[in-house]
């Protein structure tokens, strides 16, 4: 299990904690997302056998959410997890 952390240019807005949730969950091994609403972190837990690092953020930039570090350490809290 990997967790990966994403620093944000901007805080997430209630709407987009449940677009990045939706998006990130529906890869194949991702197994739960942190995200809160205004905070700039988002963490995501996965199966590093079932995807890469690479595949999370590329996905999440084309949903409009560009890492400004990548790989930073942040805490978060839980925002939800993929069932």
């Amino acid at each position: 299990m990997m967790q990966h952390q994403f620093q944000l240019s901007t805080p997430l807005a209630f709407a987009d904690v449940a677009r990045i949730v939706d998006t990130l969950c529906a890869l194949p091994g991702v197994h739960a997302i942190d995200a809160v609403p205004g905070a700039r972190e988002l963490s995501v837990h996965a199966d590093e056998l079932a995807i890469s690092r690479q595949a999370i953020s590329e996905a999440a930039a084309r949903a409009g959410f560009a890492e400004i570090q990548a790989g930073a350490r942040n805490g978060g809290c839980c925002g939800g997890c993929c069932s």
